[in-house]
């Protein structure tokens, strides 16, 4: 497992330090004198039964971001924000898992770590530069289940979208908004919605101008009560090429559309190749891995670029850097740290 938790945590390093025990304590607000910002996702108030909340550390560094996720936020009900919460409880909870059609087995993704740890990211960033203007540290609380629960467009729609009322959540919603069979067993999405993709569509695609005439198509909000017709009439089309083909004549006309990839084809996508996004120059050969590869840096930045120049590390790896060279405890400092189990 260990190349997966690299790719998950390159670029990081790693220190051993049990808060638990109180010479602990003091070392980790050493740290936070020196720190910018602390994450974590421990339990409602496990910071503050070791006397390491935000009240106690933000008088020791005023200037500091404590971000926090949990699974349900650390204000609100306490049967919810007192509860130990994963993924699969977040998707299940927001109603990801009805909508995402998975009424059996687990999430095929855990997109609720992901996108909670991603807006952590973008409020972190927010407090920063509030602090830039301030001088003012704050504390930050981020849900999973706010998250998630508010990326569940199918769950908003079916409020005020009278139509999707009766349809079944896992059902098409969207006309020709679909993955297609081509003729080389390959499969294809495209989509139409805009009033110009649906006529380019009809007319130079399908070479069915006649769509365009008839009254069950001849706008968006017809068109929903559709669905299953017009999927057959694209099915009917695209199953006539290859999906090589299929791409061209829809690219030629400006029609979004793609290839369904499989997990093996992804990383042989030429554009991800051509951003960086694909490290594989690690040796995990220690690991009994013969090749892992490890996503690139998200976001391209003109001026100070981005790089990855490390795996994840193993547990504790940085200790002597972080303790001894940032810290300024000594060689023996750390043997007894070491003997008595505090890092």
């Amino acid at each position: 497992m260990f190349p997966l938790f690299s790719i998950l945590n390159k670029g990081k390093k790693s220190i051993s330090l049990d808060l638990r025990k109180n010479e602990a304590n003091e070392i980790f607000k050493k740290l936070v004198k020196k720190s910018d910002v602390i994450l974590e996702n421990f339990v409602k108030g496990t910071m503050e039964k070791w006397g390491l909340g935000y009240d106690i550390l933000k008088e020791i560094n005023p200037k500091l971001i404590y971000a926090k996720i949990s699974g349900f936020g650390n204000e609100g009900l306490d049967a919810y924000t007192s509860k130990t919460a994963f993924d699969i409880i977040i998707q299940a909870e927001s109603g990801i898992l009805d909508a995402l059609g998975f009424t059996e087995g687990p999430p095929r993704l855990p997109i609720g770590d992901y996108t909670a740890g991603h807006i952590a990211a973008i409020g972190i960033s927010q407090a920063l530069y509030h602090r830039e203007k301030t001088s003012k540290g704050q504390f930050i609380d981020i849900s999973m289940h706010d998250v998630m629960a508010s990326i569940n467009i199918r769950a908003q729609a079916r409020e005020f979208v009278s139509l999707s009322k009766n349809l079944d959540i896992g059902s098409k919603f969207l006309p020709v908004y679909n993955q297609y069979n081509t003729k080389d067993g390959k499969r294809l999405v495209l989509t139409t919605l805009t009033e110009k993709q649906w006529k380019r569509l009809c007319n130079e695609v399908l070479k069915k101008p006649e769509l365009l005439k008839d009254k069950r198509f001849d706008n968006m909000i017809k068109r929903f009560s559709y669905v299953d017709e017009l999927d057959d009439i694209v099915k009917t089309w695209s199953e006539s090429l290859t999906i090589d083909d299929a791409i061209e004549k829809l690219e030629a006309v400006r029609i979004p559309c793609g290839k369904v990839l499989t997990l093996n084809e992804v990383y042989q996508h030429s554009n991800l190749k051509a951003r960086g996004m694909l490290y594989d120059q690690f040796n995990f050969s220690k690991w009994g891995v013969e090749k892992a590869t490890i996503p690139g840096p998200l976001i391209k930045f003109s001026e100070t670029g981005g790089t990855v120049e490390s795996i994840g590390p193993e547990f504790g790896a940085n200790n002597r850097e972080i303790y001894i060279d940032l810290l300024g405890y000594t060689e023996e400092n750390l043997k007894k740290f070491t003997r008595e189990k505090i890092i």
